[in-house]
């Protein structure tokens, strides 16, 4: 090799500038490849003559550092006029359009170098066979990796892409290595070109946090049935370059597909590899116009995601957080871990269409007025539930402060995004409180996020500019324009943009009132306050409305003398267990024996004030008795009369509704029988300060079914499952001011012993329980539960179960309804000994009448409900029976289910009509006993 680079530096004899043509003789004749020539003196200028016929297109790579003297290379033709400098070489783009034959001039970068140089002629306007072919690979693998090694002489590569062996878009990974050779820097370029002199559209991924790119991805588009040339020119020095490329297109190989879901819907767990290691998930969609939120979520927040569309297009670069695409029916997500980066074992993939052409996702929640801003929210994210949404109605110049806080002691709280129609996330921070901008209706994200397998958290959105949204503030009327002294009234407010900052203040008496707002509407259109009018003298008092510092003046309140004493309205609060006498809660631990009488101190507890309470809505369970028997739930320090409100057998579990009076502060509890553990939930109470809601009773209606699919899914409510039923809006109950809701519920054909929980919706379950049953058992039992978000919600502890629920009547806070008066549990009818009715069992189809009105204390008029204890006993085959007021037709709803020979109590409220309440048996033969315990009043 030494003796020839001798010859060719005799040969050639430096030359002047590219315009002046050296003599043919002074050129040698080279073949296209790798040439190495010497620079015997300095200042030197090469003459190669190239054996590339005109119209061909050629590239010439020179070493970019390394080993031997860096040149420069231009082209000309043989009459000396230039063809392609140095730039169009490296790129393969040199076009010979002169006049063959055709000479690259060479000399040395540094005009005093000499010694031996390189030049990698590459002809690009056909495939060469000396060119490796570079293979398509798969993201299942990395086996189609070409791995090019320079140094000792060689300093350049090229690979070739057949035209039938690639799609239109593609991605490269680049590997670069080297050893640890701190004197040369790495220098390295790749360039592709197709055989027309086209190169390809790439565009390099930015590698975060990488001075040296040493892995690196480039997107590329090719032109279909076009042949390329890939050219790598690097450094005459050991190094090392791993080639690699996978369509990205809907044709993309090794991609793991799945549907795009609904917000919040469990994440795709993928597993990261090593550093570096590519993977796919190819998400499809219904529509281009749909647009998907996608976000890779892992323990470091590492993982970095690439999403192209159906076509390769770049949807969204390389980036650790979420992005929101559209135009495509497919994308596909590419995940890498980059080196250097902490890896996590695994990670969770998240696709959420959060918008079709019709608008935002349909479990997204609308807000209907964004006023003062959104919520509060409340819940947990989990592995199950990873988002929530809601659609904001927020106008251009909108702008809030999203405040999130982990209500479990956490650290981790879910992420926001404000997205735009433009999918751009117009939230900003790091921490809460994010600020959040608005152009426009807007979608409101919660996500879980990265590091966190569940968090429980509240979030508010407040609106920093208030009124948001389109609606200017406006008050119309106040209602009502009377109220009675001694009471608590409740004031509604019209308007539009009314907050819980508006006030409503009375004057005009000895000393001004200020009423507290306790609820705004949904739309920001209805207001809700309560004020205090136990001491205000009657007369006539100023109304004003004060808001966002302007005053609005409406009218007056006349406010009449105080009402009669002794009627309750009705404050319902969470179910909370007050007794249980398994483990001594509000009594001895020890159960009840024959006889026995155990106290239970209510007022004063569980949210229960100390004094003003006339009677408690409890939820009473006798279990593991030891014989068949009776309890009895009434006043303490009254006597005990013989209304009983639970019968059962020996070891059943069976609960029972009870109101009952409240006499020193507490109720007792008897036993009659052999020895029993008792159990007590609070759901309400009843009080004299008028602060509390007054009832109305409407027809009993079958609000929910689940085994025809009627207000809920038709499906059987599984373990540990929850149904959640609309109540406000439907079978005349209005769609606000409602506080509690009275409803029966029935559990039927359980798969297992369980118990179902109801409660307020958008509350934390407590322990309270409603109803226990064993596998296939039928039971009923009437519920109060207090009405949150219009909703109540049914929860089931083992196995599955079918649900009814008809409502009897609701609680409102618009003093419409009915007070409650409670008296002393005493018997009204009694069809074994002909007490009320005629003595008799009730037969199949049969139906008995029961005078209520001008009974046990009851008045003779004004009755617009009673509270009764219905017990059926000794019935001679399975059935149920209907309680309804009396003049009216009969519905679908049911009060108490049986089979053959057992007895079992359940409450009901039940309408007067005519005085009257009729009970009705459908099948066999039945007794029927009522006890009652209080009735409702205008």
């Amino acid at each position: 090799m030494t003796c020839l680079f001798a010859v060719l530096a005799a040969l050639l004899l430096p030359v002047g500038a590219a315009q002046a043509a050296p003599a043919s003789e002074d050129c040698v004749a080279v073949a296209e490849g790798r040439y190495a020539g010497t620079f015997a003196t300095a200042g030197q200028t090469h003459c190669l003559e190239l054996p590339s016929p005109q119209g061909a297109l050629i590239a010439a790579l020179t070493s970019r550092g390394g080993a031997g003297v860096s040149v420069q290379v231009e082209v000309v033709d043989r009459n000396g006029a230039a063809q392609c400098d140095a730039g169009d070489l490296v790129r393969g783009e040199c076009a010979l359009t002169g006049a063959a034959p055709f000479r690259a001039l060479v000399h040395a970068d540094d005009a005093a170098a000499t010694g031996p140089y390189g030049v990698h002629f590459v002809r690009t306007d056909v495939l060469q066979a000396g060119c490796q072919v570079l293979p398509a690979g798969s993201f299942a693998d990395e086996a189609s990796a070409v791995r090019l090694e320079t140094g000792n002489g060689v300093f350049s590569h090229c690979l070739t892409i057949p035209a039938d062996a690639h799609s239109t878009s593609e991605l490269l990974r680049i590997r670069y290595s080297y050893p640890d050779d701190t004197e040369l820097g790495p220098d390295w370029r790749i360039s592709i070109i197709d055989t027309d002199g086209n190169g390809a559209s790439c565009y390099n991924h930015p590698a975060p946090g990488q001075f040296i790119r040493t892995d690196g991805l480039t997107s590329c588009g090719f032109a279909a049935g076009k042949a390329y040339t890939v050219l790598l020119e690097g450094q005459d020095a050991p190094r090392g370059h791993t080639l690699e490329r996978r369509d990205d297109t809907a044709t993309a190989k090794g991609c793991a597909a799945s549907a795009a879901t609904a917000v919040g819907a469990p994440a795709t767990t993928g597993t990261s590899g090593q550093n570096g290691t590519l993977r796919c998930h190819r998400i499809t969609t219904a529509a281009a116009t749909d647009r998907l939120r996608i976000d890779v979520r892992d323990a470091h927040d590492r993982t970095n995601m690439l999403v192209m569309d159906n076509a390769g297009g770049i949807a969204c670069h390389p980036r650790t957080w979420a992005c929101a695409v559209t135009g495509s029916t497919g994308y596909q997500v590419v995940t890498q871990v980059p080196d250097g980066w902490t890896l996590p074992a695994s990670y969770r993939l998240d696709a959420w269409r959060i918008s079709t052409a019709s608008g935002p996702a349909p479990e997204c929640t609308r807000a209907g007025s964004v006023a003062y801003g959104y919520g509060p929210l409340t819940g947990t994210l989990s592995a199950e539930r990873t988002g929530v949404c809601a659609v904001l109605p927020s106008v251009s110049g909108d702008t809030f402060r999203a405040d999130i806080t982990a209500t479990d002691g956490g650290q981790s709280t879910p992420e926001p995004a404000l997205y735009s129609d433009a999918g751009t996330n117009l939230c900003m921070g790091n921490s809460s409180p994010y600020d959040c901008q608005s152009a426009g209706q807007r979608l409101f994200v919660l996500t879980l996020p990265d590091g966190a397998d569940r968090t429980a958290y509240r979030a508010q959105l407040a609106c920093t500019n208030a009124p948001c949204g389109s609606e200017e503030l406006s008050v119309g009327t106040v209602t009502p324009n009377t109220a009675q002294s001694g009471t608590v009234a409740t004031l509604t407010v019209t308007g539009t943009a009314l907050g819980m900052n508006t006030t409503v203040k009375l004057s005009g008496g000895p000393s001004p009132l200020t009423a507290t707002t306790v609820s705004v509407s949904d739309d920001a259109r209805t207001l809700k306050a309560t004020v205090d009018l136990r001491t205000a003298p009657a007369g006539n008092w100023n109304i004003n409305v004060s808001a966002l510092g302007f005053q609005y003046p409406r009218g007056t309140l006349t406010v009449t003398p105080p009402a009669v004493s002794g009627l309750g309205t009705y404050k319902p609060i969470t179910p909370t267990r007050l007794m249980d006498t398994r483990s001594g809660l509000g009594v001895p631990q020890a159960k009840v024996g024959q006889g026995e009488t155990v106290t239970l101190q209510v007022t004063g507890t569980a949210g229960i004030p100390a004094t003003g309470v006339s009677a408690v809505v409890l939820n009473v369970t006798a279990t593991d008795p030891t014989t068949s028997s009776h309890v009895s739930v009434y006043p303490n320090g009254t006597t005990r009369t013989s209304a009983s409100n639970l019968n059962f057998t020996a070891g059943q579990t069976i609960p029972n509704l009870v109101v009952v009076p409240v006499v020193n502060g507490k109720v007792s509890f008897y036993n009659n029988a052999g020895s029993v553990d008792l159990i007590a939930d609070v759901a309400g109470y009843y009080t004299t300060d008028g602060t509390g809601s007054t009832y109305k009773p409407i027809t009993p209606t079958r609000l929910m079914d689940t085994r025809s699919g009627l207000g809920v899914p038709q499906a059987k409510v599984g373990q540990g499952g929850t149904v959640t039923l609309q109540v406000t809006g439907t079978a005349g109950i209005p769609a606000s001011g409602v506080t509690a809701v009275v409803l029966n519920v029935t559990a039927t054909d359980p798969t297992t012993g369980s118990y179902v929980s109801v409660y307020p919706n958008g509350t934390t379950r407590t322990s309270a329980s409603n109803l226990n049953f064993t596998a296939g058992q039928t039971i009923p039992n009437l519920v109060v539960v207090p009405v949150v978000n219009g909703k109540v919600s049914f929860y089931n502890n083992a196995g599955s179960v079918d649900l009814i629920a008809d409502v009897a009547g609701y609680y409102t806070t618009d003093g419409t309804g009915s007070a409650y008066k409670p008296i002393t549990p005493t018997r009204l009818m009694d069809t074994r000994e002909g007490l009320g009715v005629p003595k008799a069992k009730v037969g199949q189809g049969g139906t008995v009448t029961l005078q209520i009105t001008g009974t046990a204390g009851i008045p003779a008029s004004g009755v617009t409900a009673v509270v009764l204890n219905v017990t059926a006993t000794d019935p001679t085959t399975d059935s149920y029976v209907s309680v309804h007021p009396n003049g009216t037709t009969r519905t679908s709803a049911s009060n108490l289910n049986f089979t053959a020979g057992l007895t079992i109590p359940n409450l009901v409220v039940v309408p007067v009509v005519n005085g009257k309440v009729s009970f009705y048996n459908n099948a066999g033969s039945v007794d029927l006993i009522a006890d009652v315990a209080g009735y409702y009043t205008m």
